[in-house]
């Protein structure tokens, strides 16, 4: 497939997000991982799977979930820093730096509830409104944010996952307490930000400006498809009819400038509501809005096609 032009099915797209991850991410084992297992550990079993008495953080969600998966084994009193170290050494999690943190010997507990995930004992109760600013610095988003769930918040402190990806409808949230007792909060996330939107009918051809735009709020779903500042968009023409009162999407704009072949860029690639990015190569000339072809620029024998989003980046939609 040396030298050809890829097309934009969903199996080749899957392809090749997964190549921009491996590309623009450290390499599997240059993945840092925390583990950490507090100094008293609360269950009745003598074999437990690490994820339900430690605190996973760094990585990938693959490491973290195959080191939540290792199973320990306890003598009903303590749990020993070297059966951690065995029992990682013996899955098949490999090439990560895992750094432990937990005393020698942890103490074992009987736990007054069943199981690591559920406490007969009363809580105490916080807003969901409390999670948003954790939540939204999670995920890197300022704009707005509305958390609903079916039940009290936990107490205790969040602890996964790591990172959210904008627009996603919802998570699972995770809360250990101050004796290590790990509890779920299943919650529903609605995202918004502020759109543009014409205020007036925008003809094909017809050169955006403040005066013929307008920002409200809007519920998203996917993140950078939106303007949202007169300024990313002025001067900026509509390759198509736009409605008044329609949401402006940067893919119904061009500019007049043009960036040359050989330009050399960021490539973004989306895929199920995460991203990658790697550095690329214009193939042809474009102007902000059009699709050109592009390479990565370490590897000749990858081309496909992207958007313009501005004279520094490029878009490859997988979805």
């Amino acid at each position: 497939m040396t030298g050809k032009f890829f097309g934009q099915g969903h199996i080749i797209m899957l392809l090749l997000f997964a190549m921009f991850t491996a590309s623009c991410t450290p390499a599997y084992s240059a993945q840092s991982v925390i583990l950490e297992i507090p100094g008293v550990i609360y269950t009745n079993k003598g074999t437990i799977r690490l994820g339900e008495i430690a605190r996973i953080t760094g990585g990938n969600k693959r490491t973290r979930d195959m080191i939540a998966d290792i199973q320990v084994w306890t003598d009903g009193e303590t749990l020993d820093r070297r059966e951690v170290m065995r029992a990682v050494n013996e899955s098949d999690v490999s090439d990560v730096r895992l750094e432990i943190r937990m005393p020698l010997s942890s103490r074992v507990e009987a736990p007054d509830y069943e199981g690591n995930y559920t406490d007969s004992s009363p809580v105490k109760e916080r807003s969901v409104n409390d999670l948003v600013p954790a939540l939204k610095n999670m995920a890197g988003w300022n704009g707005g944010l509305e958390v609903s769930a079916s039940s009290p918040v936990p107490e205790g402190k969040l602890i996964d996952p790591a990172s959210l990806t904008p627009g996603v409808s919802g998570a699972t949230l995770r809360f250990q307490d101050d004796r290590g007792r790990v509890r779920p909060l299943n919650v529903r996330l609605t995202w918004s930000q502020n759109v543009l939107v014409a205020a007036s009918n925008i003809k094909r051809g017809d050169t955006v400006t403040r005066q013929n735009v307008f920002s409200r709020p809007m519920k998203i779903t996917k993140p950078g498809i939106y303007p949202s500042d007169p300024a990313e968009i002025s001067g900026f023409t509509s390759s198509r009819n736009i409605k008044q009162g329609e949401p402006i999407e940067f893919r119904y704009l061009t500019s007049s400038q043009v960036l040359k072949r050989g330009r050399q860029v960021r490539i973004i690639a989306r895929y199920n509501g995460a991203s990658a990015t790697t550095d690329g190569v214009l193939l042809e000339d474009g102007r902000p809005g059009e699709w050109v072809k592009v390479r990565r620029a370490d590897d000749r024998r990858v081309t496909l096609r992207a958007r313009i989003i501005d004279e520094n980046t490029v878009e490859v939609n997988a979805e």
